[in-house]
């Protein structure tokens, strides 16, 4: 019962997808699907909308800080994203369904890779924003802050 510590060390999630193939995947489909940003960025202490998405247990959280593997997905993922939303601005805005993703992200990467990876999201994040970052609501802002 280790799904999300399977997908990440080459399993795949519920419609069979592997990381590598998420990770692959184009811009578009990247913003167009909705049901794989829960398992690249896994966290423990909220639970998905999406009835697919297992929950990630306590174990798991130990079974992917410990992975060399699963470690490197999760670098991979943020990777990916970053790459995304560089490339994908219309989500510099006060409202947009990116701003739960990249929370999710600083999460995850916190809980699962440490608080210096979160804090490098943070700071890619804001010098991606750079002046733009008054385009974004207030309470996305503070999410990110406090993420």
């Amino acid at each position: 019962m280790n799904k999300i510590y399977d997908f990440l060390t080459g399993g795949m999630d519920h419609a069979g997808r592997t990381h590598a193939f998420i990770c692959n995947q184009s811009d578009e489909w990247i913003e167009s699907t909705h049901d794989f940003i829960q398992w690249l960025f896994p966290i423990e202490d909220e639970r998905s909308r999406a009835a697919s998405i297992p929950e990630l247990s306590v174990d798991e959280v130990e079974m992917i800080k410990k992975s060399d593997e699963a470690q490197k997905a999760m670098l991979l993922s943020a990777s990916r994203m970053r790459r995304f939303w560089s490339k994908n601005q219309h989500w510099v805005t006060e409202h947009d369904h990116n701003h739960l993703r990249i929370t999710r992200c600083i999460k995850s990467l916190r809980l699962l890779v440490g608080d210096e990876e979160a804090q490098k999201m943070k700071v890619w994040l804001s010098s991606v924003l750079g002046p733009n970052a008054k385009l974004i609501s207030s309470v996305s802002l503070n999410y990110w802050k406090n993420a």
